[in-house]
């Protein structure tokens, strides 16, 4: 090829406004076309291969961004996992929390309607006889049940 078949620029800008790239696409392009970035003059082959990418070029870039994004899609779904299995437990905990209160209303509405608290006084003093008489039995006689 002759002299008068290469193009020649004065700065990196007007290579990149020529070929309406940036300055990291020209690079990349650069490094993977094989061609000094630094130079100035290129042949209309070398300007025609400047505006596209090899075929054959291995994206590494894509495949780290590929992979990321699949790390990332991962980690997500385990963390939707894991909310719902703490939806899941906040709902038991507030219906056992519900059953819980509804349990003290019935005994403190049972416990206020008691008239005559005489009733109670007498059977806890049964109910202390008859711990009395357990704790007086032997070992054999608590295993047996005489």
């Amino acid at each position: 090829m002759t002299e008068s078949e290469k193009v020649e620029f004065k700065t990196l800008t007007s290579i990149l406004k020529k070929l309406d790239i940036s300055k990291a696409t020209y690079y990349r392009r650069a490094k993977a076309w094989n061609i000094n970035p630094s130079q100035r003059e290129f042949t209309h082959e070398e300007l025609k291969n400047l505006e596209s990418m090899p075929e054959n070029v291995d994206n590494n870039h894509s495949d780290v961004a590929s992979e990321s994004v699949k790390t990332l899609s991962e980690q997500l779904k385990t963390k939707d996992e894991q909310i719902k299995q703490l939806h899941k437990l906040l709902d038991q905990q507030q219906t056992l929390s519900l059953d819980l209160q509804h349990k003290i209303d019935v005994k403190e509405q049972q416990y206020l309607e008691v008239s005559d608290t005489s009733d109670f006084v007498s059977e806890i003093d049964n109910l202390k006889k008859e711990l009395q008489k357990e704790k007086s039995k032997s070992f054999w006689a608590k295993l047996l049940k005489k």
